[in-house]
């Protein structure tokens, strides 16, 4: 049974990763460049043109000195720094590591026996590996609310720190002898210099949740919800309702706020409560406010099942990338369409087979795609044409930009994984090579 819980941990793992590995046909693009602004009354069909990148061999390696980074390798949590390695932890069975915004803490899960998992942490050079949130602390979370038939209260694997300080937020969820899970709605704090928690929000009063930037807010998202509040739990308000989401499996939908960078509003996609429902729904585009007002319809997308791939907004919320399907010729090809937040100025950036978004550039400039049979790596940008990124990259997994120069990946070959940075103009460095299962990662970055 141990087995079993670390086998559904590992596969939670690839699974919030980029599914970025599909076969497909041939690549096919338009070679006729078009840049409009996006969020014009423009609408374009035609890909901008390809251009070629210069020979790997050419480009010096990247620059690392101000990179941080921890992750796992044979159950254990290692920092990779200046190209140096620092083995963290001894015990094992490390999962879903964090690094504190400050970089000198990490958080992680751990499996206590075949059924409890704990929260736990340890100082960036190893030191103090300290328990966080006990099985008896669970179980107090769990209380009068838990099912008599739940083996276990787990703390689920969104826990995340809050704003710039050493305080862990995280939720809980019943587990049973057979398969499912069944979240407790709540959201909780921990000291993870103290140790000490504080119950937020108890069972059905908290949810998946994003705290704001300066941590002094929380956005909480429940399958028919979104709820604001104080980071102390004060100025509890509900902000919207929305139609449940089917999901076709038998979990439940839960909407994704996200943040301004300056933490003044939230924006929200909501995909059709159908994803499937023939002729294809829309889905709505919002605006959340933070002063009691109700939330504001700024428009509507069309776009592939969320399940299949979610739209995603740009850093500084001002665009949305989304898939589409299309066919050419009775060939099936996606697209990738990139529009203002409120679904106007839609541009057909790229067609292509097996054509997937890997996320946005920090300063909401660039993007990196993924194409074809080969699974290749394209960056696009708003300002220029695209270009192909070196190499193919055929079992990429777990994107994302470190800035807006560098990315940090992980590339499956036979049965290990290479842990790479790219640099778009230096190369690409791998930085460490694991066997077996495919690391989780955080980075930080002074």
């Amino acid at each position: 049974m141990k087995r079993s819980i670390l086998v559904a941990l590992s596969l939670l793992i690839v699974g919030l990763a980029c599914n970025l590995s599909r076969p497909g046909a041939t690549p096919t693009h338009v070679t006729q460049p078009t840049s409009p602004a996006i969020g014009a009354a423009h609408t374009s069909t035609t890909p901008p043109m390809m251009t070629q990148s210069p020979p790997a061999a050419q480009k010096p390696l990247p620059q690392t000195e101000d990179l941080t980074i921890v992750y796992t390798r044979d159950g254990n949590l290692w920092r990779w720094r200046a190209g140096e390695l620092l083995q963290l932890t001894q015990r094992g069975e490390v999962y879903f590591p964090r690094l504190s915004p400050d970089g000198q803490i990490v958080a992680f899960l751990r499996p206590a026996d075949s059924f409890h998992i704990e929260l736990w942490a340890v100082n960036i050079d190893g030191s103090d590996e300290r328990r966080l949130v006990s099985i008896a602390d669970l179980d107090a979370i769990g209380g009068g609310v838990r099912d008599p038939n739940a083996t276990a209260v787990n703390p689920s694997p969104n826990f995340a720190w809050v704003g710039k300080s050493h305080r862990l937020a995280f939720t809980t969820y019943q587990t049973f002898q057979g398969p499912g899970v069944s979240p407790l709605n709540d959201l909780h704090l921990v000291d993870a210099d103290s140790s000490q928690i504080t119950n937020l929000f108890l069972s059905g009063w908290g949810g998946e949740f994003v705290f704001s930037p300066d941590g002094q807010q929380v956005v909480i998202s429940q399958p028919d919800k979104i709820i604001l509040a104080n980071s102390n739990g004060g100025d509890y308000r509900l902000i919207m309702n929305y139609p449940p989401v089917i999901t076709y499996s038998e979990y439940r939908y839960y909407a994704r706020p996200v943040w301004s960078p300056d933490g003044d509003f939230l924006r929200l996609a909501v995909p059709p409560a159908d994803p499937l429902a023939q002729p294809a729904q829309p889905t709505t585009l919002w605006k959340l406010p933070l002063d009691g007002g109700q939330a504001v319809q700024e428009g509507s997308v069309l776009s592939v099942p969320f399940m299949d791939e979610p739209l995603s907004y740009s850093p500084d919320l001002q665009r949305v990338a989304l898939i589409r399907e299309s066919m050419q010729d009775g060939v099936p090809l996606r697209e990738l369409h990139l529009t203002a937040y409120d679904g106007n100025g839609d541009w057909n950036y790229v067609r292509g087979p097996m054509l997937h978004f890997a996320g946005w550039s920090p300063d909401g400039r660039r993007f990196i795609y993924i194409l074809g049979e080969e699974q290749e790596m394209f960056l696009g940008s708003l300002d220029s044409a695209p270009r192909p990124l070196g190499e193919l990259h055929y079992g990429l997994i777990n994107l994302r930009w470190i800035d807006d120069q560098r990315l940090l990946y992980t590339l499956q070959r036979a049965q290990a994984f290479d842990l790479v940075m790219l640099d778009l103009d230096d190369g690409a460095l791998t930085l460490d090579t694991i066997a077996g299962v495919p690391p989780a990662y955080d980075f930080f970055r002074q």
